[in-house]
């Protein structure tokens, strides 16, 4: 989703609505990742979460990369970057709140 061309999306007046779409993304992607550890371990350590926090960092920096280097309509935002990490940093802290519902 990252690397498809924006000319066919429709436009939103919404300035941030980027960011949210990066957040909201990264939120998910966190979220999901953690509930498969904790399903899978039975638990979630904070190496766990420090591990997933420096592979979600490191894929949001890869993809902007790669958006720049590989894609014409779209370019390297150091902010899309931020937004990744605010995303994930919101899904461990929603995660932390909500795991005792997913004991079994």
């Amino acid at each position: 989703m990252f690397l498809v061309p924006t000319g066919g999306f429709p436009r939103v007046n919404f300035s941030a609505a980027d960011k949210v779409a990066h957040i909201l993304i990264f939120f998910v992607l966190t979220c999901l990742w953690l509930s498969y550890i904790f399903r899978k371990t039975g638990r979630v350590t904070n190496r766990d979460i420090l591990i997933l926090l420096l592979s979600v960092l490191f894929y949001g920096i890869i993809i902007e990369i790669v958006q720049e280097l590989f894609t014409d309509a779209r370019t390297a935002d150091f902010w899309d970057v931020m937004a990744n990490m605010g995303g994930a940093i919101v899904g461990v802290l929603f995660f932390q709140r909500v795991k005792h519902f997913l004991k079994t």
